[in-house]
């Protein structure tokens, strides 16, 4: 993890100069300054090797910076999925998924059939819509619904 000082800094320490953390507390944290010495410093209000109106920012250079918050969010995300890959709303006008009528209308051995089909029609056609990736994701769908037919 890194800091900056946001505003002007004094002494030995320079605005806008991204610091390495090498211990960090709740509310503090250390440093080596521009004097290569270790120095404590606030990184939530005033801070006394800063001017009153300076402030640290944290700087993320790692995934090992991101707080819970920001990795409930990034999970809740993988969770959800791409809806224009998972759930489509073009396919959910109606009072059921276009996906599971389809399942519910072919024997099993044909809806494993229609799944392989549109499984390499997204795996064929990936490199040519411009939309490379969503197309793998879409082909990864439906194995992931095949294989769960199985």
């Amino acid at each position: 993890m890194k800091v900056k000082a946001t505003g002007v800094a004094v002494g030995s320490l320079t605005n806008g100069k991204e610091y390495q953390v090498l211990k960090k507390g709740d509310s503090s944290a250390l440093i080596l300054n521009d004097l290569k010495k270790q120095t404590y410093i606030r990184l939530e209000g005033d801070c006394p090797t800063l001017r009153p109106d300076c402030r640290w920012e944290i700087v993320k250079d790692s995934i090992d910076d991101a707080t819970p918050d920001e990795w409930a969010a990034a999970a809740k995300a993988v969770r959800e999925g791409d809806k224009e890959v998972d759930s489509p709303a073009h396919y959910n006008t109606g009072a059921v998924e276009c996906i599971e009528a389809i399942s519910s209308t072919l024997s099993s051995e044909e809806f494993q059939g229609y799944c392989r089909g549109n499984a390499l029609k997204y795996l064929w056609r990936c490199m040519y819509k411009g939309k490379t990736k969503q197309d793998l994701e879409k082909c990864r769908w439906y194995l992931d619904r095949l294989i769960s037919t199985l």
